[in-house]
């Protein structure tokens, strides 16, 4: 089972069907076994999901991720001081990447669910980061998927119903 830390800018671009990277993040959560999401980004998924798709879409995102936390496909996990400060020394250590606290506390949640996968578009910062446990490396989804190649799969026919959330929105 794929565990995946997602992040704002790979879960908004999985809302908005107009993103150019849309089907490749829905590929991504749902080749996910699980996903995990730090309680950091639901303000500001929601923040953003209302000024830049509007607020119904930001609604039904919330309602989504609410299903897939009962059905058990997202969690949530509190965050405690001791990813807060695995988070600090993340950013202390890679202080020329300006990392966000949100980003650094990626990096402590990947190494408590001992995954290195990371649904982000943030690729500069994920690819310098290296992570705190015994992975060598991030594996950023979307790029990263063992699948065909991202130009066949940005092409590829989606089936109804299999992308997230069920009634994604454009611009």
């Amino acid at each position: 089972m794929i565990i995946v830390i997602a992040d704002t800018s790979g879960l908004l671009a999985a809302l908005d069907s107009a993103h150019p990277e849309h089907r490749a993040a829905n590929e991504a959560i749902m080749a996910a076994g699980l996903l995990v999401m730090s309680p950091l980004l639901l303000a500001e998924l929601d923040h953003v999901a209302t000024r830049e798709l509007g607020r119904e879409a930001a609604l039904g995102a919330v309602d989504d991720l609410r299903r897939w936390m009962s059905r058990g496909r997202v969690v949530m996990p509190e965050i405690t001081a001791d990813h807060l400060g695995a988070a600090q020394s993340v950013r202390v250590r890679h202080r020329a990447l300006d990392l966000d606290l949100a980003d650094a506390v990626h990096v402590a949640l990947a190494a408590d669910y001992d995954t290195d996968a990371l649904l982000a578009l943030d690729r500069r910062d994920f690819r310098a980061v290296r992570p705190l446990g015994h992975h060598k490396a991030f594996r950023v989804l979307p790029d990263d998927l063992p699948l065909c190649p991202r130009i066949l799969r940005s092409q590829a026919p989606t089936p109804a119903g299999d992308m997230w959330p069920p009634a994604a929105s454009a611009r």
